[in-house]
């Protein structure tokens, strides 16, 4: 989240207080947290909005935070409300804005003429912000919550250890591969229904785990990571197989094996490697936190 600090740097995780701020985001995430029950009768249309939320940030030059955020606040609100289908890209395009009021500079926020493609032209301006109201209050105006990629920025900079450049001539192939796999499974967590029931931490934490793993890197899941994530590789295993069958089935991303510490190219989840023993994942809870209504 965007914290302004003496330093004159809008990046918290680069602050002295970065693991104050940590702990503070796990502790919000928790008691933020609502129940998931994908049970919107628009949630066929999850792909479409999500990448429409992407074209918009990408033309206007939003972060990869103010999305994740966007899309949290969109999942969270369909899930608790049947959206006619002229409206519900009207309700995406404002979780978008709000994201970016609360993550980007007031510059960047998107124009509601960047959505007259989609949606009807006939939306004026008071229309637009009632929509936007609408969502603040389901949320009662508590949407500057904490998701992955918040925590992903943090953990990226503790990703690496001394032992990973034993080769120095091949850390900056590695370095790229590592900032390629990282938005690639930011991306596969995005789209993948069933994470949004995991806390936003622990999704982090398994794409860091997956990355390592991925590279090749031993030990894949560092003391260093595990203080500071305060996660063991035991508490990641569902979490790290609903990833690794996600990015699998969407083909997002297939690491190149360069021969640089790589045991083996491709995806292959660390949990599934360790074990013989099938898991299976956690059914998404089948309930709503509060009553569906119309919009």
């Amino acid at each position: 989240m965007a914290l302004n600090h003496q330093r004159r740097t809008d990046k918290w995780w680069e602050t002295e207080y970065s693991d104050y701020i940590h702990s503070y985001l796990q502790y919000h995430e928790v008691k933020w947290r609502m129940v998931y029950g994908a049970r919107s009768p628009q949630i066929h249309l999850r792909p479409v909005l999500i990448k429409t939320i992407r074209s918009i940030a990408k033309t206007c030059e939003m972060s990869n935070v103010c999305v994740h955020l966007a899309v949290t606040l969109m999942d969270f609100f369909m899930d608790n409300h049947d959206l006619k289908f002229d409206t519900i890209m009207l309700v995406s395009f404002a979780c978008l804005t709000l994201a970016a009021k609360i993550e980007e500079h007031c510059l960047k926020i998107p124009k509601l003429n960047t959505m007259q493609n989609v949606i009807s032209k006939d939306v004026t301006n008071s229309h637009f912000r009632k929509v936007e109201m609408k969502i603040l209050m389901f949320f009662e105006f508590n949407v500057a919550v904490p998701t992955v990629a918040h925590f992903i920025e943090f953990y990226k900079d503790h990703f690496f250890c001394d032992s990973d450049f034993y080769h120095n001539e091949f850390a900056n192939i590695l370095k790229d591969k590592f900032n390629r796999m990282i938005l690639s499974y930011q991306d596969a967590s995005l789209e993948s229904i069933k994470l949004i029931s995991y806390n936003p931490s622990m999704v982090a934490a398994s794409i860091i785990l997956t990355t390592r793993h991925t590279l090749g890197l031993v030990p894949c899941w560092t003391p260093q990571l595990r203080k500071v994530t305060g996660y063991l590789k035991k508490d990641l295993v569902q979490c790290c197989s609903l990833l690794g069958r996600n990015v699998m089935q969407h083909r997002k991303f297939v690491p190149i094996d360069e021969g640089y510490l790589s045991s083996s190219p491709g995806f292959q989840s660390p949990i599934i490697m360790a074990s013989k023993k099938k898991r299976s994942h956690i059914d998404v809870p089948n309930i709503i936190l509060s009553k569906r209504t119309a919009f």
